[in-house]
């Protein structure tokens, strides 16, 4: 069989096979493709950098389910890297009911890289329903909307929100965000009627959504999806806040080689088509 037709027909269970390993050996050993830190993932990074022991907490809202895992849960587990690196202050809440459970997943085992203590370095405040009344509600007092912690603890017997009043007591305000509720309620609520700063985390499906109030001053940072996370566990990484394993980038390089694997049998196919067409 002429060569050129042979690329033309290439057996499908080949083609399935070779995308397999492409994005299987990655996730096995990591490849380290460059990638490049966009500014609105650093812009995101320097706020949080620019805080220190004597800040404000940062609050983080988990606003996303196990779906959206492979893109935000790294995000979190970065910030939280970086926060607890900087000895910065730390405060989670959950505007979505699955939100609890990844939330303790991540609780559970980064504060013990750091040796942060419960109640002193962070606290969580679980979940709640009725987005509009919540974030209105903490704009006025935190306390009236959480009177206790996800474990059941009065907030006001807990050192690091014993003086917890409203937004003007924390930092930074960041929801990681996989749809509705998350940063549009974040912005419409806390942002343009409390005057938050608020940065942002979301699939890379809604990022353009997002860009704009970048671009206005609203959204103070940025995180577009996985490569979004990718660009904030290198910043980490490069500043030497933690040499924890990075999922995002193991996840960005498997991405990366099976769209490479995929362009690579397109061109292979098109190379056997326009050559057979041209002998005919």
């Amino acid at each position: 069989m002429d060569i050129f037709k042979a690329l033309t027909k290439i057996p499908r269970q080949v083609i399935y096979v070779v995308i397999a390993l492409g994005v299987i050996i990655p996730l096995l050993k990591p490849i380290g493709l460059p990638i490049r830190v966009m500014p609105k993932s650093r812009q995101l990074f320097a706020a949080i950098d620019s805080l220190g022991p004597r800040s404000k907490p940062v609050l983080i809202s988990v606003d996303f389910d196990p779906q959206s895992m492979p893109e935000l849960y790294p995000m979190l587990v970065a910030v939280l890297r970086h926060c607890f690196a900087r000895d910065i202050k730390v405060i989670i809440m959950a505007l979505w009911p699955q939100g609890p459970g990844l939330a303790e997943m991540a609780l559970d085992v980064i504060p013990k890289e750091f040796d942060k203590e419960y109640g002193r370095d962070f606290a969580f405040l679980g979940y709640k329903f009725g987005v509009t009344a919540i974030l209105l509600g903490m704009g006025d007092n935190i306390k009236n909307v959480f009177p206790v912690d996800y474990h059941g603890t009065p907030l006001d017997s807990i050192e690091i929100t014993a003086h917890l009043q409203n937004y003007d007591d924390l930092s930074v305000v960041i929801t990681l965000s996989a749809g509705d509720p998350g940063w549009r309620a974040w912005l419409l609520y806390a942002q343009a009627r409390y005057s938050a700063r608020v940065g942002i985390g979301v699939t890379a499906v809604s990022a353009a959504d997002v860009y704009p109030y970048v671009e206005t001053g609203q959204v103070i940072g940025l995180l577009a999806g996985m490569k979004g996370a990718s660009e904030y566990e290198i910043l980490v990484h490069e500043h030497g806040y933690s040499e924890g394993k990075r999922a995002a980038v193991q996840g960005m390089d498997a991405q990366s080689l099976g769209h490479l694997v995929i362009m690579v049998f397109i061109i292979i196919g098109n190379i056997g088509y326009f050559v057979m067409r041209r002998k005919k």
